[in-house]
């Protein structure tokens, strides 16, 4: 039977156990604080960054919103450093994508690596691929987390990793570089997708196609991590046909539901523990 990788049920025990942390670093005068930086106005980042601080609020920690409607890389990079040397702030995080007029390098590159508790930055990015301890991004996270929760050993095993987003496909190959596993990673656009995920012992996918994996495409006992978001009206839905998919797989991710839950929850945990550490 399969396992079905429940992020809306992990995400919620996790948040609670983030809340007593919290709690206890509170009763040392430890104030967990999340710096969250949007530039410009566009709707769906403006709603996700509005998320991410009602989740701090839920779980005690201070979330600093600052809005800069209109900025340039230059101020942006400017509150970045001034972020990084305020010592009552413990992460800081800018919502992507930017504007395009600002420079997403150079943002994303100012921040300190001991703040970058969303885990994008070049810095964190070198010591994931070194093997030296940093912040992982939230969708790498928030993947080796279910693993954990689920008992499922994700070494030993062939990955097969499809699309290499700056956020997840990349940092999560670089990772698995330094485990005992077989890494197949390619680009989204990639034509030999359905060669390569027949070969997976652990599909990790992120291309944005609906359905584009299928029930023949994968062997017995996969197990699938979908990270998929494809939109049809209200409805969304994964990279792989889950009814399809599913009767052979030993654990999946649902979409929605699997690995979208825990992203902020990862993003909060690691404020907590950058908090810890300060």
């Amino acid at each position: 039977m399969v396992t079905i990788l429940d992020g809306k049920e992990t995400s919620t025990k996790i948040v609670e156990e983030v809340r007593i942390e919290v709690e206890k670093l509170k009763a040392k005068s430890v104030n967990p604080t999340l710096a969250l930086i949007l530039v410009g106005g566009d709707p769906g980042s403006t709603r996700y960054v509005n998320l991410k601080v009602k989740r701090c609020e839920e779980a005690g920690i201070t979330a600093q919103f600052h809005h800069l409607e209109n900025a340039t890389t230059e101020q942006v990079v400017a509150l970045i450093k001034k972020l990084n040397t305020d010592p009552k702030v413990h992460g800081v995080m800018v919502q992507l994508p930017v504007p395009k007029v600002v420079n997403e390098g150079e943002i994303v590159e100012a921040i300190a690596p001991e703040k970058d508790v969303d885990g994008l930055s070049p810095v964190t990015f070198g010591k994931i691929v070194l093997g030296e301890k940093s912040f992982l991004p939230a969708g790498v996270e928030a993947i080796m987390e279910l693993f954990k929760r689920y008992n499922i050993d994700p070494e030993g095993k062939h990955w097969v990793v499809a699309g290499l987003t700056s956020w997840l496909g990349k940092p999560m190959a670089a990772l698995l570089l330094n485990r005992k596993v077989e890494v197949t990673a390619f680009a989204a656009s990639d034509l030999r997708l359905p060669e390569f995920v027949k070969e997976a012992d652990v599909l990790c996918i992120e291309v944005y196609r609906k359905g584009a994996v299928t029930a023949e495409m994968v062997k017995k006992g996969v197990i699938v991590i979908d990270n998929g978001n494809n939109y049809e009206g209200k409805k969304v839905f994964g990279d792989v046909d889950y009814e399809g998919v599913s009767p052979f797989a030993s654990a999946i991710t649902p979409v929605p539901g699997g690995v979208g839950p825990m992203l902020i929850t990862m993003l909060l945990r690691n404020t907590v523990r950058a908090a810890s550490t300060a």
